[in-house]
C-alpha cells in the first residue's frame, strides 16, 4: 500500500489562504442585487452581461421594485423649482392664457402669477421647450409667430427679432421653429454672453436652421441636417447638460431625403459641437407606439407623450387613451436603442380625461373626467386632487426654477426648444 506523502506546512497555509480568498471574494446574489439596484441606469446596463443571473434583472419584479425605490429616492434634477400652470380662459369672448404657480409639498398652493403678456395684441401664447433655464422662459405668440424671452423673477421681457427666413415661413403652409440657447464662452480672455435661437422649418425636403445671437442681434445659417420635432408644445423636448432632446416627427423631409424608414425616435443635439444623434424608441417602452398615431398633445382623443429629466436621466412618459395606462421608460445611453428600460406601468386609470404635464420628481398631472386637476404620485402610487377645476383644453404644466440673474448676467447654457408645428 502506497503511503501518502505528508503535506508541508507551507503548502497547507497556501491552500487555506486560497480558500479564504475565494470565500472572501464571493458575493451572494442578494448583496449583488442590492448593489446593482443603486447603480445609475447607464452603469447597470453595462454590467448586465457580466453574469447570466444579472442579464434578466430588468424582468425581475423584486429587483425592479428595489431599483425604482432607489431611483426615486435620489435627489431631483429640479430641486428648488416650482411649477407654472397655464390655463386657457375666454373673458369677453376672447381667448387668453392665465398663469398660476403651484408650490408646496403637495402642490396645495395655487396662486395667480399676475403675468403681464408681452404680446399686447394677442393674449394666446405657448411656452416653448423644457420650462425655465437660468430662470428664463421662451414664449411664442400664435397669431404673428413672434417670440419673447421672459424672466419672471425680474419681470423683464425681450422680443426676439424675426429671422432672415421669416418671410418664407409666413407664406408657407407649414411653419417650423427649433432651438434657442443662451451660451457663454471665453474669447481672448473676455467673458462674452450670447443668446442663440435656432429656427427650423421645412421647405419641401430641406431643413434649414438659423442661429440668432443676442450680442450681435443677427442670424447665421447652421450647417446641420436634423429630423424635426413632432410639436412645439411643452413636454415634447427637454434639455440636460448641454444637450437638447426632442421627439422627432414622422414623414417629413429628413426621412425622405435620406431614404430612411421612419421609427419613433429621440433626437439629441449637442450645443458644444453642433452634432446630433438619433435613438430609436422600441415598441415595448412606449404604450402608444404606433407610427399611425397622432403624436400631438393638444386635446382629448389623442395619445400623449412627455419628455422629462428624472434623477439626471432622460425619461419618456406615455399615455394610451384607450387603455388608460401610463408608462415611464428611461434612457441609459444616447444612441443606444437597447438602453431604454421600462421603469413604471400604471393603470388602467379610467378617471383620466387628459394628461397635461410632468412635475419635478415625475409627478404626472392630468385633468380628471369631472374636470378636477389631479396628480399621480410615483412614490405612493396614489392620486391626489388639487381642488382646482379646468373646463377648457390647452392647459399645461411647465417646470420653473427661479434665478435672480438677468439676461445679461447668465454665464452658462440656457437652452430652449421650439420645434415644428403644422399651422
Amino acid at each position: 500500500m502506497e503511503k501518502k506523502k505528508p503535506v508541508s506546512t507551507t503548502k497547507k497555509n497556501e491552500i487555506v489562504s486560497t480558500q479564504v480568498r475565494s470565500s472572501s471574494t464571493y458575493i451572494s446574489d442578494d448583496i449583488a442585487f442590492s448593489i446593482l439596484s443603486k447603480l445609475p441606469l447607464k452603469s447597470f446596463k453595462r454590467v448586465e452581461s457580466v453574469r447570466k443571473s444579472w442579464s434578466l434583472l430588468s424582468e425581475d419584479t423584486h429587483f425592479m421594485n428595489m431599483f425604482r425605490n432607489n431611483f426615486l429616492s435620489s435627489n431631483s434634477y429640479y430641486d428648488g423649482a416650482s411649477l407654472f400652470l397655464k390655463v386657457t380662459t375666454w373673458p369677453d369672448m376672447q381667448q387668453m392664457q392665465v398663469l398660476y404657480t403651484l408650490s408646496g409639498h403637495r402642490f396645495q398652493n395655487i396662486v395667480n402669477s399676475d403675468f403681464s403678456n408681452p404680446f399686447k395684441h394677442d393674449r394666446d401664447f405657448q411656452i416653448f421647450g423644457f420650462g425655465s433655464i437660468n430662470g428664463t422662459l421662451l414664449l411664442h405668440q400664435r397669431c404673428c409667430y413672434r417670440h419673447a424671452l421672459w424672466h419672471p423673477s425680474t419681470k423683464k421681457y425681450k422680443i426676439l427679432p424675426p429671422s432672415q427666413f421669416e418671410s418664407y415661413i409666413l407664406d408657407d403652409v407649414k411653419r417650423y421653429y427649433s432651438i434657442m440657447t443662451i451660451k457663454s464662452f471665453v474669447i481672448f480672455s473676455l467673458q462674452i454672453q450670447t443668446m442663440s435661437a435656432i429656427n427650423l422649418w421645412e421647405i419641401n425636403i430641406l431643413n434649414p436652421y438659423g442661429r440668432y445671437s443676442l450680442r450681435s442681434n443677427s442670424w447665421r445659417i447652421l450647417d446641420v441636417d436634423m429630423p424635426p420635432s413632432l410639436d412645439t408644445t411643452e413636454g415634447n423636448h427637454v434639455y440636460m447638460d448641454g444637450v437638447c432632446h426632442w421627439l422627432c416627427q414622422k414623414d417629413y423631409g429628413y426621412w425622405k431625403k435620406h431614404n430612411i424608414s421612419f421609427q419613433p425616435s429621440l433626437v439629441s443635439f449637442y450645443l458644444s459641437n453642433e452634432v446630433f444623434f438619433i435613438t430609436p424608441i422600441p415598441s415595448d417602452v412606449d404604450v402608444c407606439f404606433d407610427v399611425e398615431t397622432n403624436w400631438r398633445n393638444f386635446f382629448k382623443g389623442t395619445n400623449w407623450r412627455n419628455l422629462a429629466v428624472l434623477n439626471g436621466t432622460i425619461a419618456l412618459f406615455s399615455y394610451h387613451e384607450k387603455k388608460t395606462t401610463f408608462q415611464i421608460s428611461i434612457l441609459g445611453e444616447i444612441g443606444m436603442k437597447e438602453s431604454w428600460t421600462k421603469l413604471f406601468t400604471m393603470g388602467p386609470l379610467p378617471c383620466v380625461d387628459r394628461p397635461i404635464g410632468v412635475g419635478m420628481k415625475g409627478e404626472i398631472f392630468f385633468i380628471r373626467k369631472d374636470k378636477e386637476l389631479a396628480w399621480f404620485d410615483l412614490s405612493t402610487q396614489m392620486i391626489e386632487e388639487l381642488g382646482f377645476k379646468v373646463d377648457r383644453p390647452g392647459c399645461r404644466i411647465t417646470i420653473y426654477k427661479e434665478s435672480i440673474l438677468p439676461f445679461e448676467g447668465i454665464n452658462n447654457y440656457l437652452f430652449f426648444l421650439f420645434l415644428p408645428t403644422d399651422i
